[in-house]
């Protein structure tokens, strides 16, 4: 029977995690983690490494040992098993030091919440400030690289295709990230992106200038601009957490769109959210994390879907559903457009 005694611990939880995107965020911000990931450290002479003042570092150091980020030896610190990989080490597939901070800035947003709850309305995605989409940016950059890791090996056919010189096109490209992780990874492949958002699409742009990708790298802010968009041009199209973002009565049509793009045999890669079907689903801390990403992205008017319902847009679409995987909170999906022949 649950007493009183295990709610109160378990708002209290709740609550605790408000400081932990804090304590995550104060971590990754001033290189503490970075700093720890080198070997185990005192608090003060982590203090004196970073310039920074002793109780607070202590008090740091005492919070991610709570947490289980730290481990203790002694006096010392150090991360906890493969915590450095997640918070210390920008350039792993599986970094997520940029999540905290994300998450701190979508949380402003409940400022507005109790007025919408009254009116209806919402405050879309593309109506942010800079800094809301930097962060965003900056948070899933690495996620077209932890899609390489997971398909790539499992997907050799099309890993010849794209480094004998295929074509990506990149659907809600955002910053570019998956543009030039693309680009970078498979150095004949040509990559386009589509990006209806004027600051993403610039800072897309401002990236494969940057690492002097622009003659394999294009970005359009519309699809009729997009070269070989409606002509079966492309062998790989992506979309990186972009379908639960498109308006409920424009995703078939979006959809379409993809599908009209590919290649015969070509491939759609769908990396999103999945709204669980089963009430065990819905409470996994993880597995159900969907649930948690609806209730903060609701003021943008996003709608998540189920696995069934993304299945059916695909089939809709004229695409044969193929693998999809379950990567941590999210769902990878793959659909094949068929063969002239209909294989």
């Amino acid at each position: 029977m649950t007493s009183v005694s295990d709610q109160t611990a378990r708002v209290f939880g709740y609550l605790r995690g408000l400081h932990a995107a804090h304590f995550l965020d104060i971590g990754v911000r001033l290189g503490l983690f970075g700093a720890l990931a080198e070997g185990p450290r005192r608090p003060a002479d982590l203090a004196e490494a970073l310039s920074l003042h002793e109780p607070y570092v202590r008090a740091f150091c005492e919070m991610g040992f709570h947490l289980e980020v730290f481990e203790r030896e002694g006096e010392a610190y150090r991360m906890a098993p493969e915590m450095d990989r997640l918070l210390a080490r920008p350039d792993d597939p599986f970094y997520l030091g940029g999540f905290p901070r994300v998450h701190l800035t979508v949380s402003r947003d409940y400022a507005r919440y109790a007025e919408l709850f009254r009116s209806g309305g919402v405050h879309p995605y593309q109506a942010h400030d800079r800094e809301f989409l930097e962060d965003v940016a900056g948070a899933t950059r690495m996620l077209p690289s932890l899609l390489l890791e997971t398909l790539a090996p499992r997907m050799p056919s099309l890993v010849v295709k794209l480094m004998a010189g295929g074509r990506v096109l990149d659907v809600g490209c955002g910053a570019g990230h998956a543009l030039i992780a693309f680009a970078e990874r498979f150095p004949r492949c040509r990559c386009a992106g589509l990006e209806i958002e004027p600051v993403s699409a610039a800072m897309a742009r401002e990236q494969a200038r940057a690492r002097g990708l622009t003659e394999r790298v294009q970005v359009y802010e519309r699809w009729e601009d997009v070269p070989g968009a409606d002509a079966g041009a492309f062998d790989l199209v992506t979309q990186f957490l972009v379908l639960h973002e498109i308006r409920p009565e424009l995703k078939q049509d979006v959809l379409d769109r993809c599908a009209a793009a590919l290649a015969p045999g070509g491939l759609l890669v769908l990396f999103d959210e999945c709204r669980p079907l089963d009430d065990a689903t819905a409470r996994h801390p993880i597995l159900g994390f969907s649930v948690v990403a609806q209730w903060f992205e609701l003021v943008w008017g996003n709608v998540i879907n189920s696995r069934s319902e993304i299945l059916d847009l695909v089939t809709r679409a004229g695409l044969q559903p193929a693998e999809d995987v379950e990567l941590s909170r999210f769902r990878i999906f793959t659909a094949r457009k068929p063969d002239e022949g209909g294989a």
